[in-house]
């Protein structure tokens, strides 16, 4: 079998949840902003990573609920919410800058599609005013669904979250007959040599 043209490889960066918590005597996952943003832009721009020639995707860290978070994390032993809403946001941002910064660099917006779900189904809120979750405001809204334990995704919020990505992946088969199998590096699972002796298997789908 004659393998194709090889499929562009995508590279999705997913931090900042942890890097944006608190400095507490009893959490240490605290990454300094600016250190984030170097850290970000080093991966981007590493040998290991360039040689490849990805396509490359910076994904927000998600909202944060953090009426919900304070609760959890003071039950838990912390003296205080380990994460808020606020510095949470500020780190998204620096993921925002960061692909504004580096053209090529694709900016998948979790945070704000999160957000904007919650907002839409959340009857009354101002979105003018403090957001969603932040203790300032006072209302959780339809965020209690899509962070249940107000830091980490929901399914609603996971579905989310491949709604932003699906668009970015396999687009190289798009238009393709399902068989050709465009951009395979090695022969499809349905080419196996065992499917000979079941040749009533062979292209199907099982």
């Amino acid at each position: 079998m004659t393998a194709g043209p090889t499929a562009d490889v995508g590279k999705f960066i997913l931090f900042g949840a942890n890097d944006a918590a608190v400095q507490l005597p009893t959490n240490f996952q605290h990454v300094p902003i600016d250190r984030y943003k170097a850290n970000l832009i080093r991966i981007i721009n590493h040998p290991i990573i360039t040689a490849h020639k990805p396509k490359i995707f910076l994904v927000t860290p998600p909202p944060l609920d953090q009426i919900r978070v304070t609760v959890l994390d003071m039950a838990n032993g912390h003296p205080a919410a380990a994460r808020q809403t606020k510095r949470s946001a500020a780190y998204s941002e620096t993921v925002r800058q960061v692909v504004a910064e580096h053209p090529g660099v694709t900016l998948i917006d979790l945070c704000k599609a999160v957000m904007d779900r919650a907002i839409e189904k959340t009857p009354g809120f101002d979105p003018k005013g403090p957001a969603l979750g932040d203790p300032e405001g006072g209302v959780r809204g339809y965020l209690e669904h899509l962070l249940p334990d107000g830091l980490h995704l929901s399914a609603e919020s996971y579905r989310i979250f491949y709604d932003l990505v699906r668009p970015h992946v396999g687009t190289e088969w798009a238009g393709t007959p399902d068989e050709q199998r465009v951009g395979y590096v090695l022969p499809d699972w349905r080419d196996a040599s065992w499917l000979e002796q079941d040749t009533h298997l062979k292209g199907k789908s099982i």
